[in-house]
């Protein structure tokens, strides 16, 4: 047999690494994450160890990549963060912090490296407001800053690094849109309910926690000089953005994915469409990002749901539960909840309890869900926080209304009432529970401006020590014998009506089919009065029966 060639005899060699030229070295070692390169790289030989530990070069670009599970790693990033920061000596312009930052860690390596130009932070939710403030005004020279996932940066700090970095020429502040912990957009400061007078007819209301635009404001005000900015999940309105376009003209692209309260559709798209070269809009592919949100996977199950049985499955929630939890699961549901059609019944149930509902949190969801109905509303509900200010809302917006509900609304008034009674002229069924200020008078002007009411309940509390005037007892009941003599059903639970008051009921009211008495104690029903009552209604509740089917939300375990 022959020599082997040339070729073959190198093929069957074994390369030899620690024998490369040292820039050819340097220059795989730049390749690798400073992860790499400390826990493994530098180990192999002295040649390398030399290579990695005195090459300032080699440290002027810190990527400090990993997956997240620090349980599993056998070593501490932050204390090998350090190790790199002390070997760029000074020179550091790039770094990459992921899963591991505090506000710790940026004071150390703002105070050593003055000059970096490019600092990227992801999932760091141990770093603060405060401290990412304080080490902005240590990077005068910073060009680009990638803020993603980072759960405890607000606007103060955004603000504090635009003051701080005139040369920014591109930021992200890229944020989950779901819903998973502290970030919730609808909350309120809440102290006193019943200690704190202030409200919309003459008080101030509560302060947002987290202002929806207070970002955009933020970058709007400081950062004139922006070339690229990426807002991935924020929850910005319209104006937020025009703040944006019109404070930051050199803007060349604009990343908007999951920013789904923004409207597009009209101007705002078109001047968006036409001044920015490289645009993504709320609904945009997710594809090509440098992190991936908790919500991607769940926005990916739901969009395989057909509309129909999304509406369906939306249909069956509260407006609480839609507005403050179903519409944050997806893009997708999000779209269908802005539907004017999903709003023609609004559901306000809850169980009013101060240490898990704000009344004035309620109030504004209530606001938000009639303003989506666009003018289509016909049913609502509204428990335990409704006010004159609210009743007022409703009646501007929703003229062709069917049904109304109000349930413990105590700040409602006789005023407020009858200020809004001739609004809704197409009223069927009328539901006042537990109003103790509610006049004939205004009864009486209701059943005049609804003549189409088939429905009404008005129920109230029982005090076995009311003094109230015999006579004053039947003012209600002969309001509704005067005004309503379409109804069909009537329910005056806990009523103090007397005898005398019912007939007149029975006189005026030719129409009715159910009639509930249930705990009218004044009533003596043993009689004639007992008798035509017994003939006439085909559906009737005596004030001994039962009042275990009673709706709980009647509060029957107040005191009577």
């Amino acid at each position: 047999m022959g020599e082997p060639s040339n070729g073959a005899a190198g093929r069957g060699r074994r390369r030899d690494w620690t024998e490369l030229p040292e820039k050819a070295a340097e220059s795989i070692f730049r390749r690798l994450g400073a992860i790499e390169v400390l826990e493994n790289a530098q180990k192999v030989c002295m040649k390398w160890r030399r290579i990695c530990k005195n090459n300032t070069r080699m440290w002027r670009t810190i990527d400090m990549r990993n997956d997240g599970d620090l349980q599993a790693m056998d070593y501490d990033l932050e204390v090998m963060c350090r190790h790199a920061v002390d070997r760029s000596r000074g020179e550091l312009v790039d770094i990459n912090i992921e899963h591991f930052g505090t506000d710790r860690l940026l004071h150390y390596i703002t105070d050593s490296s003055r000059g970096i130009r490019r600092l990227r932070l992801l999932c760091c939710n141990s770093i603060s407001d405060e401290g990412l403030g304080k080490v902005a005004q240590k990077l005068p020279l910073l060009e680009e800053l990638d803020i993603s996932l980072c759960g405890n940066i607000s606007h103060e700090a955004v603000q504090v690094v635009g003051r701080s970095c005139p040369l920014l020429k591109s930021f992200k502040l890229n944020k989950e849109w779901c819903i998973f912990s502290n970030d919730e957009p609808y909350a309120y400061h809440f102290g006193s309910w019943y200690s704190c007078h202030c409200y919309r007819e003459k008080l101030a209301p509560f302060p947002f926690k987290d202002d929806y635009n207070g970002v955009a404001f933020a970058i709007a005000g400081t950062m004139g000089g922006l070339r690229h900015l990426q807002l991935f999940g924020n929850k910005l309105t319209n104006d937020g953005l025009r703040n944006i376009l019109d404070s930051c003209p050199h803007l060349c692209s604009l990343d908007l994915r999951h920013c789904f309260i923004l409207n597009l559709d009209g101007d705002l798209g078109r001047i968006c469409a036409e001044r920015i070269e490289k645009l993504w809009l709320p609904h945009d592919s997710t594809e090509g990002k440098e992190f991936v949100a908790r919500s991607e996977g769940y926005c990916f199950k739901w969009t395989e749901l057909p509309d129909n049985i999304t509406r369906s499955i939306l249909s069956r929630l509260g407006a609480i539960e839609i507005l403050a939890t179903a519409q944050k699961v997806c893009s997708k549901w999000f779209y269908i909840c802005k539907d004017p059609l999903m709003w023609r019944t609004i559901d306000m149930h809850n169980k009013f309890d101060i240490s898990n509902y704000r009344p004035f949190y309620l109030h504004d969801l209530c606001e938000d869900a009639i303003d989506r109905s666009c003018g289509n509303l016909v049913d609502i509900n509204v428990e335990n926080f409704g006010t004159n200010f609210l009743l007022d809302y409703l009646a501007e917006r929703s003229r062709g209304l069917k049904r109304l509900r109000l349930v413990g609304s105590h700040r409602i008034t006789d005023e407020g009432f009858r200020k809004v009674a001739s609004k809704f002229p197409m009223l069927e069924h009328l539901d006042i529970t537990l109003f103790e200020d509610i006049s004939h008078e205004t009864l009486a002007l209701v059943g005049r401006s609804c003549p189409l009411l088939k429905s009404f309940k008005f129920n109230k509390q029982w005090f076995r020590d009311d003094c109230c005037d015999k006579a004053e007892r039947n003012d209600c009941a002969f309001a509704i014998a005067g005004t309503m003599h379409g109804l069909h059903h009537l329910m005056l639970f806990r009523n103090q009506l007397s005898n005398k008051g019912l007939s007149a009921i029975l006189d005026g009211c030719p129409h009715l089919e159910s009639l509930d008495l249930r705990q009218c104690f004044n009533l003596k029903l043993w009689g004639k009065t007992g008798r035509r009552c017994a003939e006439r209604i085909q559906k009737l509740w005596l004030p001994q029966d039962s009042i275990d089917d009673i709706d709980p939300s009647y509060d029957l375990d107040a005191e009577w």
